[in-house]
């Protein structure tokens, strides 16, 4: 699915899954009605799209240039050669291709099309106007550029801009952040489980919300991480206890996780795209 805003600066958006269909959601909410445009790639991703953004206008894909300046690829890296050249003919100069896949060199894409690249990270909860979004401005992109795409990204996410090679650590952080903090709080709760807790799973996943969303309003209004910790886990206590038990192997499983992201990610080779510019 190609998913396309237009505007001051027309964007287009590639994805069949999840990752396009939060960023359409998105600028849904960044973009007056009738000005989201998608062009699907089957019929399945097209329906997806009207349940879950019933005011975008469905465009075929090689028209895709024609509404919209700003194109926003979120397809896989083997899916893209194929994208970009039926995009192709219709790009100038004046549109500015975006992609959402980290592991795609800038330049590479740069290489490819004859107007300004940028990368953007989306993350859940774009949908619904919370969580960070990354942005890396690439080659040919201005800072008056760079500024247009913030004040769209600032109607539904926080967003943040990286350098290229800050991406995979960002990405870890504010991307697979939310899934990866889901799962330690589940591991949390299936530990207190595990121990015959005289709690049901609801009411443990229930507490367990209320801490993240108590940790999440006081980083919110300005506490750092280690003056909340500091502010319960007073000296010989159960949480200074707890912390001091659990500590090494915490680091460990980050540092595991972490390390993961960057193997996968190295082991997924960046597409031949081709030439975009005389």
């Amino acid at each position: 699915m190609l998913i396309a805003m237009s505007g001051h600066r027309a964007v287009g958006v590639v994805g069949l899954g999840r990752m396009g269909l939060t960023l359409a959601a998105g600028f849904g909410v960044a973009v007056e009605p009738g000005r989201l445009f998608a062009a699907g790639r089957s019929p399945a991703s097209v329906a997806r799209l009207r349940e879950a953004v019933p005011g975008a206008v469905v465009q075929p894909l090689a028209e895709l240039p024609r509404q919209a300046g700003l194109i926003v690829l979120c397809v896989r890296n083997a899916d893209l050669p194929t994208v970009l050249d039926e995009l192709r003919p219709r790009l100038t100069a004046r549109h500015i291709v975006i992609t959402v896949n980290n592991g795609l060199p800038l330049r590479t894409l740069a290489e490819a099309v004859p107007g300004p690249v940028a990368k953007l990270i989306p993350s859940v909860g774009n949908d619904i106007g919370v969580g960070a979004t990354l942005l890396v401005p690439g080659p040919r992109l201005t800072a008056q550029d760079t500024e247009d795409l913030l004040v769209l990204l600032r109607s539904f996410s926080t967003p943040f801009v990286i350098e290229e090679s800050q991406g995979r650590a960002a990405t870890d952080l504010a991307s697979c952040g939310p899934a990866l903090v889901a799962g330690a709080v589940r591991a949390m709760v299936d530990a207190q489980q595990e121990r015959g807790a005289p709690l049901s799973r609801e009411l443990a996943e229930r507490l367990v919300a209320q801490s993240l969303h108590a940790l999440s309003r006081l980083v919110g209004q300005g506490a750092r991480l280690d003056d909340i910790v500091n502010r319960v886990a007073v000296p010989g206590g159960n949480t200074a206890a707890a912390l001091a038990a659990a500590e090494n192997d915490l680091a460990a499983a980050w540092r595991a996780a972490f390390q993961a992201t960057t193997d996968n990610e190295r082991s997924k080779p960046a597409p031949q795209l081709g030439a975009g510019r005389a």
